[in-house]
């Protein structure tokens, strides 16, 4: 996927905090405790996201 295909999409950020992995999203603040990324990829579909790009984030500098 290019630059220009994420351009204007809405952002599902997810971080990885020891075995919690938590994520936001247009209109939801940092909540869940996902098992994983596609578990909460899941989430933001169901909350009516139908399109978005991931910034995923295993661990922190």
């Amino acid at each position: 996927m290019s630059e220009d295909d994420q351009a204007g999409k809405p952002v599902l950020f997810a971080r990885l905090n020891g075995n919690t992995l938590r994520a936001k999203w247009p209109g939801k603040r940092w909540h869940g405790a996902y098992p994983n990324i596609d578990a909460a990829a899941e989430a933001a579909h169901q909350d009516g996201l139908a399109s978005f790009v991931i910034d995923y984030v295993t661990e922190e500098e």
